[in-house]
């Protein structure tokens, strides 16, 4: 099982590891995620689906 940080899923997204954590807390967008411990871990598979399926969403919105 290949596994991801949230400090190296905020760097995908380009954002900062705070505002990761607060999209995660306010229910925003983002990558599918679990807890083991006080440790937040995202599924490197479902990581890169989860992009995938963002890129197609704004793509849609191009007028």
């Amino acid at each position: 099982m290949d596994t991801m940080t949230l400090m190296e899923v905020s760097q995908i997204l380009r954002i900062s590891e705070h505002t990761a954590r607060n999209r995660l807390s306010m229910g925003l967008p983002m990558p599918p995620s679990f807890r083991v411990g006080r440790r937040r871990l995202f599924l490197k598979q479902e990581v890169e689906r989860w992009l995938a399926a963002q890129a197609g969403v704004s793509g849609s919105h191009d007028h």
